[in-house]
């Protein structure tokens, strides 16, 4: 499938979204009437980016508390990476999914349905590995955890022509920063890189982070700051591999970017697309408005996550 024809599904599936800076007038975005009540709802709870450390990992393990469970997925343990396997009839490609968090929350249990549901989207085997999180163990150990994940992947039958490298906000950012790793070490490149609401910038220098901070019932620039701090643990946090917008993304795969248009990560995945295109990479940019951060995860909760995951899913497909 080419851009074009990404594009042309996008125009199919997106939610119609038009508005100015912040300080101008805002038109009302074209939702539908469960994603209003699901983000009502989901304002009611305490912002779980401002809980302290220990109570957030707990809240986390509830993370898809909303999204519909998966029919006909086969779960299985995958216990050479500390994660698990999402897998479904017919697959003959392979997703290697890292799970969002912000470096410090989240274990591939989080995400689990939402591998079912990408599995089925995609006709993949979906693999959500574990990896190391701060401020235990400070970047990069996360990359090299996620590395070694791709490389056992392939020693084990994973083909890089079938392997497309996922993921959500910090995972989302995870993935390219592999795939960043992957061309630095001569390693073999997958056939493509799919980041949802991903966290590329971890200096939070993107206008979004400012003109969205209004609407965005999820993050706020002090938590993901001070997330970005226990995971970088003095280093600098612009640096190629820990914010990929940074980056030199020239040899990449194709990328794919879906992000909601209410949330302050939205210049993440704006700059790094143009960054990719303006290096000679198939980059395509999703945003679905009046949608929130990973709003593709609460695939059967409201229409625009299920129409996310099917856009993926054709992306993978494609690629």
């Amino acid at each position: 499938m080419s851009a074009a024809s990404v594009l042309q599904l996008a125009e199919l599936l997106i939610y119609e979204s038009r508005f100015t800076d912040h300080h101008s007038r805002f038109f009302v975005p074209v939702i539908s009437k469960q994603a209003q009540e699901f983000w009502a709802l989901l304002k009611t709870y305490p912002k779980q980016i401002a809980m302290p450390l220990a109570q957030a990992r707990e809240a986390d393990t509830r993370s898809e508390d909303f999204t519909s469970e998966p029919v006909g997925v086969n779960f299985m343990p995958a216990s050479e990476v500390d994660g698990l396997w999402a897998e479904v009839p017919g697959a003959d490609r392979t997703i290697l999914y890292f799970f969002g968090g912000g470096f410090v929350l989240g274990s591939p249990d989080t995400r689990r349905k939402t591998a079912g549901h990408l599995a089925l989207a995609a006709r993949a085997r979906v693999l959500v590995p574990n990896y190391s999180l701060a401020p235990e163990h400070p970047f990069p150990a996360a990359i090299d955890d996620a590395v070694h994940a791709y490389r056992w992947l392939l020693d084990h039958g994973g083909e890089p022509s079938k392997t497309v490298l996922a993921g959500d906000s910090a995972g989302g950012g995870l993935a390219v920063s592999v795939a960043i790793a992957l061309r630095d070490r001569h390693l073999p490149m997958c056939a493509g890189i799919v980041a949802i609401s991903p966290w590329t910038d971890l200096t939070c220098s993107g206008e979004s982070i400012t003109s969205r901070a209004a609407v965005d019932i999820e993050c706020t620039r002090a938590g993901l700051l001070e997330m970005a701090g226990w995971y970088m643990n003095g280093a600098d946090q612009s640096q190629p591999l820990a914010s990929p917008v940074f980056a030199d993304l020239a040899g990449l795969p194709p990328l794919l970017c879906v992000v909601g248009g209410d949330e302050i990560l939205l210049d993440d995945s704006v700059r790094l697309v143009r960054n990719a295109g303006t290096a000679g990479i198939d980059a395509t940019l999703f945003i679905s408005g009046g949608m929130q951060h990973i709003f593709p995860i609460w695939a059967g909760a409201f229409p625009e996550a299920d129409a996310a995951i099917a856009l993926v899913g054709k992306w993978v497909r494609a690629h």
